[in-house]
């Protein structure tokens, strides 16, 4: 795979810039400042998850979001794919030639990257990154200066040793949880013993209550039969016993049958004696009977003309009642008529007072509007005074804030000078630092004074020169350097730290600037606005007394205009009231003539009420007659049908007596034939069978239902006693995980240091090619220990990684790192930050050689801010130019 495209938007100092990279070495050249790093941070980030600063750090100033797309074509399948990440929460995989993301969010981000970069799954990108792919500048060859225990740390997570560590721990849980499930299995193992002991004895017991069913059983059949045959006999005496009683219950119906039809007669007698007495009394009521219906039809008669005549006096009532109304309503409009002549006066003398109300309302219609006008103005003057005192405040803070932001500003210009001073003063003490954890190693390993590289006598030292003393002398110079350098590291910062703050306030100065000027106009224009508004307003009180003065006038007058429109009205009803003047005067002579024809027709009915009595006296005098003659009509009509009724009485009652004697004699005789007292006997004696059968029901159910559940404890415990066979089986599944998780467990533990070892032992024949490749000399050999110390054999002797040159520290580590990155990964790209610090020109210029033999590789990317990689490289990159 390799790395095809990197477009950078806001990101550090880059604002929007986009690099083109092709296979085989690459040099990023630019001066110290232009953004090389940033090319190298970007693509760390983006795919390896790997940022030494805070998100907000690394976008722009000024700018909200800083942007990276990094394209790269995959080894796995040879196509192109686009890496998106951005400083908010984007982050995901777009696929160029499908035109869509395929990966989104870090989880399944990182999941494509160990599978298109090669990458076991579960690797730490961000230490492989740092150990491997993109050391950080001037750490290169740090960690193998460190100590053993520091080394052992740092390649031992990268080798993922403590993985097959923790896998043996965690595999102990799973020891634990099996151990739980036998102790488990075991107790249920040891309940169900417990239980299917009680098989034997629970068997006994059914055996014996199954016996005792049979003898239950047996017996109920006996009784079965004896209820049978007492049953017979007593349903026979209940049949006569029925028999006896719906004979006795006949005879007695049939006697109080024979009592009724007697009763019935001597009725029918009395009813046929009163039915011939009112005929009798009939007859002799019967002409004043008719007398009375004839008086009866004479009233109704003359209740109707009674009532006609009473309609004609409600009709002359009305006709005198409307009369009086039409008198009244001519009353009125006379007078309605009197107010209209008095109208006309009135109007001729308010005509001329409305002339002078039109003038006083015009005149207030004006102050009006003025007084409205004034009085908006005053309002409006309020809030103006009140805009114009805030735009003074914020006038004067926002001067107060120019001038200390003038005050601040000064010192902005020397920004970036001492920020690369800060950068270089920390290259500077990181390499003091390794030369003095390096001459104090070497210090370590003097023994007798003889140099441990050479194992001889040193032959560069002065005449009395120990070579203890000679390297004790190093000691004091490069701590006295390192706390000069530190001393000036503080110094620098402290002196960034205030060129950062003026930097912030020169860059506030122009906006505040901007609005000062802009409340300084406001003011101006709000200043207008009052002047034009005070003018408004200053005749408020003026127009408030002309207004009462004007409304008061205009009061007094009472409004002559409306009443003149009133009278006016009136007047114009003059000829309809004279219309309804003359239609009153017809009305009243219709009404008169009607009242005398009303009087003409009631003198016709003047004797009607003398009539009325005569015929009520008639009609009083034969109402009793009349009352006696109905009373008895109709007792009287049922002569005959009495008659026959009484005949057929006497009938029934002897045909009923004839049979109630004979009913008396049968149920006589069934007396005779039942016996009471056997009958009770016979039951009796079924009651108690049924009553022993009964009980032998109860104990027999009782039995069989407690056989059912014998016979289910059974089934149950039989159960028991198979599950209690798979039991065993399971815990003999469980012993054989246990031991198998076990094994795993142990071999995991024993694995560890071997496979550490193993991948020591290709990544350090894998070294030693480099080592050789980039030397060109294949007489020294380059080891990495166990340890992970590099050591150099040459000539027969081993030389520790502190005694190597600048230069051969460099192609060690250089190796070691790109060895380590074949045999983890597929990634075959590797990033040098700026491998030569800290070199003279000549070792510079041996590192670019060296780095440009390195072969099977896709990419290496290598940074510096000189010429010295310059016709070394397949390809170079200028950065900000």
């Amino acid at each position: 795979m390799h790395i095809s495209r990197v477009e950078l938007e806001n990101f550090k100092s880059h604002g929007e810039s986009v690099f083109e990279f092709t296979r085989g070495t690459t040099a990023i050249v630019g001066e110290n400042g232009a953004g090389k790093t940033s090319i190298i941070e970007a693509i760390a980030w983006a795919m390896f998850d790997t940022l030494e600063y805070k998100k907000e750090e690394i976008v722009r100033r000024g700018e909200k979001k800083a942007v990276v797309r990094v394209t790269f074509e995959s080894g796995l399948d040879e196509r192109e794919y686009t890496i998106y990440r951005d400083t908010g929460t984007g982050y995901h995989i777009f696929d160029p030639r499908l035109k869509t993301r395929i990966a989104d969010k870090k989880e399944e981000v990182t999941r494509f990257l160990w599978q298109h970069l090669g990458i076991e799954p579960g690797t730490d990108l961000e230490s492989l990154f740092k150990h491997a792919i993109g050391v950080p500048q001037g750490t290169f060859t740090a960690i193998f200066l460190a100590t053993a225990a520091e080394r052992k740390k740092t390649f031992d997570s990268l080798l993922k040793v403590e993985e097959y560590r923790r896998s043996s721990d965690e595999l102990l849980k799973t020891v634990r949880y099996v151990d739980q499930q036998i102790v488990g299995v075991d107790i249920n193992i040891a309940r169900a013993e417990g239980e299917i002991g009680r098989i034997d004895s629970i068997e006994e017991d059914r055996k014996v209550l199954a016996d005792s069913i049979e003898r239950e059983a047996e017996t109920a059949g006996t009784l079965d039969i004896e209820i049978e045959s007492k049953q017979t006999l007593v349903s026979k005496l209940d049949e006569m016993e029925a028999n006896a009683v719906r004979l006795r219950s006949e005879a007695e119906r049939l006697s109080a049958e024979l009592a009724r039809a007697e009763l019935i007669l001597k009725q029918s007698e009395g009813e046929l004696t009163r039915s011939r007495s009112a005929a009798v009394l009939m007859e002799d009521s019967r002409k004043d009977a008719s007398h009375y219906l004839e008086s009866i039809g004479r009233l109704k008669e003359l209740e109707r003309e009674r009532g006609v005549r009473q309609l004609l006096a409600d009709e002359m009532n009305k006709t005198e009642a409307a009369l009086t109304a039409v008198h009244a309503e001519r009353k009125h409009l006379d007078q309605e008529i009197t107010k209209i002549q008095k109208a006309r006066a009135d109007i001729d003398v308010l005509s001329g007072r409305i002339a002078e109300q039109e003038t006083l309302e015009e005149r207030l219609d004006a102050v009006r509007r003025d007084l409205a006008k004034a009085e908006a103005a005053a309002g409006q003057l309020n809030v103006m005074n009140e805009r114009i005192a805030a735009l003074r405040e914020a006038y004067k803070r926002t001067s107060d804030e120019l001038i200390l932001a003038r005050e601040k500003s000064g010192g902005a210009e020397q920004l970036e000078t001492l920020q690369n001073r800060e950068a270089a003063l920390v290259r500077e003490i990181a390499s003091a630092n390794a030369a003095l954890e390096r001459d104090e190693r070497f210090q370590n390993e003097i023994k007798n004074g003889l140099c441990p590289i050479l194992s001889q006598k040193c032959l560069n030292l002065k005449e009395g020169e120990t070579l203890e003393g000679f390297i004790s002398s190093q000691f004091g110079e490069l701590r006295a350097q390192i706390g000069t350098l530190s001393a000036e590291q503080r110094n620098v910062g402290e002196a960034l730290k205030t060129a950062r703050e003026a930097e912030r306030s020169g860059a506030q100065i122009a906006g505040l600037e901007t609005r000062l000027k802009e409340i300084g106009e406001e003011g101006v224009r709000s200043r207008d606005q009052v002047l034009a508004v005070e003018n408004d307003s200053s005749r408020l009180s003026e127009l408030k007394v002309e207004f009462a003065k004007l409304d008061t006038e205009l009061k007094a007058l009472d409004n002559p205009k409306a009443k003149v429109s009133y009278l006016k009205q009136e007047i114009g009803r003059e000829i309809e009231i004279r219309n309804q003047l003359s239609a009153s005067e017809k009305n009243a002579e219709r009404l008169e003539s009607e009242r005398r024809l009303s009087v003409e027709k009631l003198e016709n009915y003047k004797d009607l009420d003398s009539l009325l009595t005569a015929a009520a006296d008639s009609r009083d005098r034969t109402a009793q007659a009349y009352r006696v003659f109905v009373a008895n009509e109709d007792m009287a009509g049922k002569v005959s049908e009495l008659e026959t009724a009484f005949r057929s009485a006497e009938k029934e009652r002897s045909t009923l007596a004839e049979t109630s004697a004979a009913a008396a004699n049968a149920s006589e005789a069934a007396a005779r034939d039942y016996d009471r007292e056997s009958h009770s006997a016979a039951r009796s004696a079924l009651l108690d069978v049924q009553k022993k059968r009964a009980e032998v029901g109860v104990i027999l159910g009782s039995s069989r239902r407690r056989l059912r559940e014998l016979d289910a404890d059974l089934e149950r415990l039989y159960s028991v006693r198979k599950s209690m066979q798979d039991e065993f089986i399971e815990r003999e599944r469980l012993k054989r995980i246990s031991e198998t998780v076990d094994f795993i467990r142990t071999t995991l533990k024993e694995a560890a240091p071997l496979v550490a070892k193993n991948y020591v032992h290709h990544v350090s024949l894998e070294a030693n090619q480099l080592f050789r490749e980039i030397g060109g000399n294949a007489e020294r050999t380059l080891n990495w220990g166990d340890d992970y110390a590099i050591t150099l054999e040459e000539g027969g002797y081993d030389r520790p990684f502190q005694s190597l040159s600048g230069g051969e520290q460099m192609a060690a580590a250089m190796s070691v790192r790109l060895a380590l990155l074949k045999q983890l990964s597929d990634i075959r790209i590797a990033f040098f930050d700026e491998p030569t610090t800290n070199m003279d020109a000549e070792r510079r210029e041996n590192l670019a050689m060296q780095i440009s033999q390195i072969s099977h590789f896709d990419q290496l990317f290598v940074i510096s801010h000189d010429d010295t990689f310059e016709g070394y490289m397949d390809n170079e990159v200028r950065v900000g130019e």
